[in-house]
This record gives C-alpha cells, structure tokens and sequence, in this order.
C-alpha cells in the first residue's frame, strides 16, 4: 500500500526527532541499537523516518499520531498494539526483536519520506519462531512473502485489538 507525508509532516517528523533524541538518555549510545557507527546527524534522519512510518501507519488506519510522543517500548507505535519498523530498503525485511511484546502486530513499511509502502504484517509472536531467527544476531528477520497484506489486518482476529 503505497502512502505519502505531506511536507508539513516531513518537517514535523524531524523536528519530533530532534526533540526525542535530545530529551533521551539513550540516543545513539542506545545498547539496543545495531548501527552504532551512525554519527548524530545520520541517526536523527533514521529516527525521522521511523516517526515517519509510523505515522504512514496511523494515517492508513485512520487514527490519531503524536509524532513527539516517546512510546519507546512502554506504548505501541500506533494504535493499541502496532509495533512500526521501517527500512528504507524496498525488498527489505521485518525484525522482531527479543525485547519486543509478542501480544503486537508487527508492520513493516518500507521506503524513504515522503514516499513509503506499506509492505505487510506478522503478529510478533509468530515472527519469534525458528524459522525467523537470524543466524548472527539475537533478533527474527522476516521476509516480506512471509507477511499479510496491510489491507487484511483490520479483518483478521488480531484486528480489533490492535487498531
């Protein structure tokens, strides 16, 4: 499912990054981050993009975002139980991480702002199966023919719980 940012809520999502990374204690030094050789300016783009996925996300189901909300691991993404991860890598995968609520739903959205793509959904707790587990890092990489389309989430079972 393709989506797009406005360039008002570009602007908005690295203004919200700027001010998340400023008022963490964690920002680039985060022990669960992989990319530690990302310098600050690199870091405060990723960090805008992921706001910016999200908010894709919300804008897809139609629900309220507060990009300057700090959600981190204690509040889903969006919604009830949507946990966003992004990638700009088109043919990109979803990683689940040990850390991460097996009782969400996982999205990958896929891209660079303002243009995104919804590319599909696991619940978390499927995507911690072997099957997924990476063979060199303590995560899951799920690939995205192992996904649900978007458009079949608010249907499901898992639905109603998550949005």
């Amino acid at each position: 499912m393709k989506m797009q940012l406005t360039k008002e809520e570009e602007i908005t999502c690295m203004l919200a990054a700027v001010k998340l990374t400023a008022e963490s204690t964690k920002g680039t030094d985060n022990p669960q981050r992989y990319q530690k050789e990302l310098g600050t300016f690199e870091y405060l783009v990723e960090s805008a993009e992921a706001i910016g996925s999200e908010w894709v996300v919300a804008k897809y189901f139609n629900l309220p975002f507060d990009p300057y909300e700090n959600k981190f691991k204690v509040k889903a993404d969006v919604g009830n139980a949507i946990e966003v991860r992004w990638t700009k890598y088109v043919t990109g995968q979803l990683i689940i991480h040990e850390y991460d609520r097996p009782t969400d739903i996982a999205v990958l959205v896929t891209g660079q702002s303002p243009h995104y793509f919804i590319a599909g959904w696991i619940p978390v707790a499927m995507a911690q199966k072997p099957r997924y587990r990476h063979s060199k890092q303590p995560n899951w990489w799920v690939t995205q023919i192992n996904l649900q389309p978007i458009e079949n989430l608010r249907k499901s079972n898992y639905g109603q719980s998550a949005i």
